[in-house]
């Protein structure tokens, strides 16, 4: 008995492996299956070869895997003769670079007043114009003072004093007394120096400027008399110069005192770096705006006062989804991309698109990190899913932008 039942398990066994491998074989038949379509005409399929029933032209056979699939199998052949390249869906960064244009003006924390330091007439003008550009150690004026032509006198007779009592502590006393008075009167180092090797003092004395720049006003003129204190020459140093951009609320809300900014402009060698010092709102007759003020550094007189500039910076952003711009297809109803979904089948995705900045794209809804698009060789793509398919991806929503509706 217990042979019997053994023998008919076996048997059963035997029958149900038969069926299921018919059933596979039927399956796998099916799906290699051959039909007949239309390249012009995609909507005739036929199951046989011919003529299409509307242009007439011979049928192109296709599998029933090919009629079914969303996307497009391609070859490593047909892959490599179009250019398809892929990169991967992934989080970072999206920076948004906000150009503006400047102009470029005087540094007011940089503007300089050169003033009378003793009483005197001034002799003699050397400099006598607004917007001459003057260094530092130049000669600014000769000035005629009773006061400096008796201290230098002074100086001379107890310099030739001290040459022969070199340790005298009155003399040395005296020395550095008459010093401190003449540098206080504006006169250099060097020039007090010179004193110990003459035997009368000069008259005129020259003035030196304290400062390099570029001369706003002259205050002073030739014959005339002069206070202690009275403002002779307004400078502006040029050693750095201010920009003034104007933005929009939108631009402007991400920008920060001390943030670094790029500056260039015609006549502009190099590309300028400026620091953000302070901005500052502005009502116009028409709108809000924000004005940025910009620190930069004037390079060897390349760029001047007056002068409109271009300025611009990278506003920080916000980890998202991103993928290369240029993968993008954008249409008149929506935006898609194309994705590799497997080896060598690659299928059309509708995407909603954030903000798109220089050669990123923020990608909201539509892939997944780490889904591989198409940043060339889409348009090929889409081309050949239009011959084989007869629809356009651009004119169409898919499943997701109906559920998001």
């Amino acid at each position: 008995m217990k042979i019997a039942v053994g023998i008919t398990i076996i048997i059963g066994l035997i029958i149900g492996c038969q069926t299921k491998d018919k059933h596979e074989g039927h399956e796998s038949q099916h799906l290699t299956q051959v039909y007949y379509t239309c390249s012009m005409d995609p909507q005739v399929i036929e199951k046989k070869p011919g003529k299409c029933p509307i242009c007439h032209m011979e049928l192109t056979p296709v599998s029933l895997e090919q009629l079914q699939a969303n996307g497009l199998k391609l070859s490593e052949e047909q892959i490599r003769l179009a250019n398809i390249q892929t990169k991967a869906a992934a989080y970072g960064y999206v920076n948004a670079e906000v150009f503006a244009t400047g102009l470029v003006k005087e540094n007011q924390d940089r503007i300089r007043f050169i003033n009378a330091r003793m009483d005197g007439r001034i002799d003699r003008l050397h400099i006598k114009a607004k917007g001459s550009a003057i260094q530092k150690g130049q000669i600014l004026y000769q000035i005629y003072s009773e006061m400096l032509a008796a201290t230098q006198s002074e100086f001379i007779e107890n310099a030739k004093a001290l040459s022969k009592a070199p340790n005298d502590p009155l003399l040395l006393s005296i020395q550095q007394s008459i010093t401190n008075k003449l540098l206080l009167w504006a006169l250099t180092e060097t020039q007090i120096e010179q004193l110990k090797l003459i035997d009368h003092p000069h008259i005129p004395y020259p003035i030196l400027s304290p400062i390099s720049g570029i001369v706003k006003a002259v205050k002073a003129t030739e014959g005339s008399s002069v206070m202690e204190g009275q403002a002779l020459f307004e400078v502006s140093e040029y050693t750095s110069l201010w920009v003034e951009a104007q933005f929009y609320p939108s631009e402007s809300k991400d920008i920060r005192v001390g943030d670094l900014v790029e500056v260039s402009g015609e006549g502009i060698e190099r590309t300028i770096e400026g620091k953000v010092q302070q901005v500052l709102p502005q009502l116009s007759s028409n709108s809000l705006v924000s004005v940025a003020r910009i620190l930069i550094s004037s390079q060897e007189g390349t760029i001047r006062p007056g002068m409109q500039v271009s300025v611009s910076w990278v506003k920080g952003g916000r980890n998202s989804l991103i993928v290369p711009a240029k993968a993008l297809l954008r249409g008149e109803q929506s935006t898609h991309l194309w994705v590799k979904t497997k080896e060598g089948i690659f299928e059309p995705r509708e995407v909603h698109v954030g903000e798109v900045f220089g050669k990123n794209a923020q990608v909201l809804h539509g892939i997944k990190e780490g889904e591989e698009v198409l940043v060339s060789g889409a348009y090929l793509l889409q081309s050949e899913y239009v011959f084989r398919k007869g629809n356009n991806v651009m004119s169409s929503h898919t499943g997701h932008d109906k559920e998001k509706r």
